[in-house]
Parts: C-alpha cells; sequence; structure tokens
C-alpha cells in the first residue's frame, strides 16, 4: 500500500475532479429519491442511510450494506502503488458514462426506483473519474468501485428466492440427518420437528425467512469476489468461485441446520435454538472454508494447463534463416 501523501502528489487535476464529483453527490442528494414509502427525504444518500436503520435490515440479506463502503475503501488503498504509477490522462470520452449515468438516473426518479438511481450514481461517478484520469485508471479502480452495489439494499428484490432456498436447506438438512445420522424427524415443508423421548425433550423447529440462506449467501458472495480479486490470477478459477458463492453459502446454512436438529434431539429445544441464533458463523466459517479450496484447487488447475504450454513454447527450436 502506498502513502497517502506520495499518491496524492502524483496524481493531477484533483480540484478539478473534487469539485466535479461534489456537484455529482448534491445533485443525488438533492434530487436522487422520489420515493417516501420508507424513507422520507429527496436525497439518495438520506434514502440509504434511512434504510440502513429499518430494523428489517437486521434479518434480510442487506446487513452487510453499510460496511461495503469501508470494504471499497481498504481496497482502494491496497491500489495505491497502482495509481500512482499508472499513465493519467484527460479522457472525454469519459462522459458517456456520465451521460449515461443522468439518464439512467432521470429514469428511475420518474418510475421511483431509488436503487437504480444508485447505480447511476455509480456509472457516473466511473465516468467521471475516467474523464479526468483515463481509461487506465478506471481500469485499476473497476472492482473496489462497483462493489459498492452491494452497498444498494437489494432485498426487496431476493425476497422470491427465499422459499426456495429454506426448503432446500431444510430438505437437505433434514435428510441428512434422518438417512445418516439415523435421527427420527418429521419435515412438514420448511418446519422439522421430533417427538420427545425419555432422553431429551423433542423440538418443534421452522426454517424461517432470516435462516433461508439468502442472508449468508449475499455474505458469501461479496467475500468470494474479494477472495477471487485479491488471491486468483486465471479468469476461469475466478469465475468459478464467484457461480460457486450461492452453492456454498446454502451447503454452510444446511451445516448448521445439521447441527441445530442434532443438539435439539440430543438436548431439547432451548439448545437448539441456542445454536440457531448464535452459532451463525458456522454458516459463515463452512462457506469461507469451501471459497477458499475451491479457489485454490481452480487455480493449481489452471497452472497445471498454463505450464505445458510454457514448456512446449521453451521446447520449440527457431528455425535458422
Amino acid at each position: 500500500m502506498g502513502r497517502p501523501q506520495e499518491f496524492l502528489r502524483a496524481v493531477p487535476n484533483k480540484a478539478l475532479f473534487a469539485a466535479l464529483f461534489g456537484v455529482w453527490c448534491l445533485f443525488f442528494h438533492v434530487v436522487g429519491n422520489s420515493s417516501f414509502g420508507y424513507v422520507h427525504s429527496s436525497s439518495l444518500f438520506g434514502w440509504l442511510t434511512g434504510w440502513y436503520k429499518l430494523s428489517s435490515v437486521v434479518e434480510s440479506g442487506d446487513e452487510l450494506c453499510p460496511l461495503i463502503p469501508f470494504l471499497s475503501l481498504i481496497l482502494l488503498g491496497l491500489k495505491l502503488n497502482e495509481l500512482k504509477e499508472v499513465p493519467k490522462r484527460v479522457w472525454p470520452a469519459g462522459l458517456v458514462l456520465v451521460a449515461a449515468g443522468v439518464v439512467l438516473h432521470v429514469a428511475a426518479f420518474l418510475v421511483q426506483q431509488v436503487r437504480i438511481s444508485g447505480f447511476a450514481f455509480l456509472i457516473g461517478g466511473a465516468g467521471l473519474m475516467a474523464m479526468i484520469w483515463g481509461p487506465a485508471w478506471l481500469r485499476i479502480v473497476a472492482f473496489p468501485w462497483f462493489l459498492l452495489i452491494f452497498a444498494i439494499p437489494l432485498d426487496a428484490y431476493t425476497n422470491s428466492a427465499t422459499f426456495p432456498l429454506r426448503l432446500l436447506s431444510t430438505i437437505l438438512s433434514a435428510g441428512f440427518c434422518k438417512t445418516v445420522l439415523g435421527l427420527k424427524l418429521i419435515r412438514q415443508g420448511t418446519a422439522v420437528s421430533q417427538d420427545a423421548s425419555a432422553s431429551a425433550g423433542g423440538f418443534a423447529f421452522d426454517v424461517v425467512a432470516a435462516c433461508s440462506g439468502i442472508r449468508s449467501a449475499s455474505v458469501v458472495l461479496v467475500i468470494s469476489l474479494v477472495y477471487a480479486h485479491l488471491n486468483l490470477r486465471s479468469l476461469p478459477a475466478r469465475i468459478g468461485v464467484v457461480l460457486a458463492a450461492v452453492p456454498l453459502a446454502v451447503l454452510g446454512n444446511v451445516v448448521r441446520l445439521i447441527v441445530v436438529f442434532v443438539v435439539g434431539s440430543a438436548f431439547g429445544e432451548s439448545a437448539a435454538k441456542t445454536i440457531e441464533t448464535r452459532f451463525g458463523f458456522l454458516t459463515y466459517g463452512s462457506a469461507l472454508v469451501g471459497v477458499i479450496l475451491l479457489g485454490n484447487l481452480l487455480q493449481r488447475s489452471s497452472n497445471k494447463v498454463a505450464r505445458p504450454a510454457v514448456d512446449t513454447l521453451k521446447g520449440t527450436a527457431v528455425p535458422s534463416e
């Protein structure tokens, strides 16, 4: 990571960018939101911060949103040396992205889709950076900048996936407990129970929306993207890790539910609920281990494919003239 003072000295047109970006932010602050259903503010940023404060956010896949800007800043900090050395030039073509951001925001404003306005803000902001410092700069900052997409609450659009994920997690976890561990569970949809016995009080557990895996899927997707960006050089390996994020999150959720059912069978419903509410790290930990193992496996496979090609080139005789 480069020192901020050296970085700032190496970057031209800082005042111009600050002025233009300030106007861009002011535009979205004054006329950034035309929908007042949940948050009464005309500002895009006011809408975002107001949404983050809603109690329902902590039970949704949007709980990670307020942390994303800090993660983006950290990733940008890791690129200071690259940004200091990259050739910088004024690039008028960046205005195309700025114009696209304005058009997209106007359309979103008219149809009261604040989330789309959030995308428009990012597109236009990228255009400003490209216009002031050039396309090479934009290529370097593209990942941390557009990672801010995950700061936009999207749970309203993922609710339709909640029930299938709940049902899938319940079927897999209850099925494993019954067929492999021999637990006498009763499953009806997303509800799993066990009758009381002489050794345990039994339990009745419903895999509700908060346990569907959509929350962990959002977290694991971000982790997968960051891990692939920082640690993997092969494009197929990066794509493979990102595509596996949701299945790994579901698998992690299944691991947690299996632990819940086993504990409930052995110690009763109270103990099972303690595991369910306080051991969410089982989901994230299992998924994170899966991301790392898969990433290493895919990277090694890519390296094995690349090495023979390099060796073949090295062994090729150059014909004499």
